[in-house]
């Protein structure tokens, strides 16, 4: 075995390591961000993988630039694609390159080993001593190669396990979790530059020097990795708990909002059967009146008459008696405030959509609708009901105006648009509303919406019907 030979079977090994890394951060990424499966979503895998396949084809490029390099890249894409939002990117690059650096650390401590073991058996004197040094040195890499690969598969096997669905994260949730993350990485730079050391003329070797740093370097990095893997696994409890209590809270709200509702439908349709039931009366003092001729009383009963009716009568009649309900006691509220009320909403028969879900999305609209609208001067109110239909699909679109002070609930801008893949991380201040809605529409395989300009707020939300047969 020549020098060259092991020259380029140390670069064979090093376009390994990148491919290897690359498939790893392939593994990490998907199972932060499953349920963005798209073409477009392996953008950010292709161009991490180019970018360090092309910086390890350049031997005069340090390692630590590639990695760099490589995260900004990525970090880009995410600005761009999620809208300034880099908090799970940042620790999925973070976590990453803590497995990098621990199965680095496993692997390297199993390779000093045996390296060394084999050395001492080699006679310097013998004739081909260059040869035997330099094979010892290829066993040696191959199996670092074999173990850092093992255990890099190990972690992440271990991580998904642990992980199961994907988290939403916030800035605070990151330093938690990023912590370990960074004190590995630290370890591995460290432990990589106290290895070999030039003191004067001599050479400090650190596992020649201290033999027993051959284990204690793999136990303290096998002691990151299950804290790291510790901080996970409660911080995804922490999450599936506050869900519970949130999903709790939002079904609770749920059931008080349908109970006013049909509440008000039962005294509505109550109110019909007991005029039913008077009109025979009303009849019967009709004609006493018309008989004694005192049209005059007639006149003044009949339109005393009319104002009762008028009160009990629906203004929209949409076709189903839940959104009747619903729509007629939102206007009847905005007209108490002053807001324009524009509708148009025909729930049909065929419609497989559930009369109390429609019921939840008209509510909580609607609601947060003349909220906005009543801290504007009344000139500028209005609301707009539409119900479209495309295929299988119903769209409710809900515009109103309002005075373009929304904030989310971090404090930022609000965006031209919000989908509800990321109302989880940001949800407004009428938030428990919305995701009430946001919950109807992943029920129905739909989505959410959300648009707001300078003086217009506007909700869509759709809705896939099932097929009738």
């Amino acid at each position: 075995m020549s020098q060259e030979g092991y020259g380029l079977f140390l670069k064979i090994c090093d376009l390994y390591h990148v491919l290897l890394q690359v498939t790893i951060f392939l593994a990490v990424w998907d199972i932060f961000y499953r349920p963005e499966r798209e073409r477009k979503a392996l953008l950010p895998i292709g161009m991490f993988a180019a970018a360090n396949v092309l910086l390890c084809l350049c031997s005069a490029i340090p390692g630590w630039v590639r990695y760099v390099v490589s995260a900004a890249v990525v970090l880009g894409y995410c600005y761009l694609k999620y809208k300034r939002h880099l908090e799970k990117a940042v620790f999925t690059l973070l976590l990453f390159y803590n497995f990098h650096g621990m199965s680095f650390l496993f692997s390297n401590s199993i390779y000093q080993f045996m390296v060394d073991k084999m050395l001492l058996r080699l006679d310097v004197r013998d004739t081909d001593y260059l040869f035997h040094m330099y094979k010892s040195h290829m066993i040696g890499q191959s199996c670092n190669i074999l173990f850092y690969t093992l255990s890099f598969i190990l972690l992440v096997w271990v991580l998904k396990k642990v992980v199961k669905s994907p988290l939403s994260m916030n800035w605070q949730d990151v330093m938690f979790l990023s912590a370990l993350n960074v004190v590995g990485s630290m370890l591995t730079w460290m432990v990589i530059d106290i290895s070999v050391v030039q003191i004067d003329k001599e050479i400090f070797l650190l596992f020649d020097q201290r033999k027993e740093m051959v284990w204690k370097v793999p136990l303290i990095a096998a002691l990151l990795c299950t804290g790291e893997m510790s901080a996970v696994y409660i911080f995804r409890k922490y999450k599936e708990l506050h869900g519970e209590r949130e999903k709790h809270f939002v079904e609770e709200q749920q059931m008080k909002a349908m109970k006013r509702r049909l509440e008000e439908a039962e005294n509505f349709y109550g109110g019909i059967r007991k005029a039913r039931h008077e009109m025979k009366g009303h009849m019967a003092n009709i004609k006493g009146l018309v008989a004694g001729e005192k049209y005059g009383e007639v006149e003044k009963y009949i339109e005393k008459l009319d104002g009762v009716i008028q009160e009990m009568d629906y203004k929209f009649s949409t076709g189903n008696a839940v959104t009747d309900v619903i729509i007629n006691d939102k206007y009847q509220r905005a007209v108490k405030s002053g807001i324009a009320f524009r509708v148009r909403f025909e729930y049909r028969e065929t419609d497989t959509i559930s009369a109390f879900d429609m019921g939840i999305v008209l509510n909580n609209l609607l609601d947060n609708a003349i909220e906005a609208c009543e801290k504007l001067e009344q000139a500028k109110r209005y609301i707009s009901l539409i119900l479209k239909r495309k295929n299988h699909f119903l769209l409710i679109e809900v515009e109103n105006s309002f005075d373009g002070k929304l904030e989310w609930e971090d404090g930022e801008a609000v965006p031209a648009t919000r989908k509800q893949s990321s109302l989880p991380d940001i949800l407004m201040e009428h938030g428990i509303g919305l995701k009430n809605v946001k919950d109807v529409s992943e029920r129905y395989l739909g989505y959410m919406d959300i648009k707001a300009g300078r003086d217009v707020f506007k909700v869509t939300v759709m809705l896939q019907q099932k097929e009738i047969s």
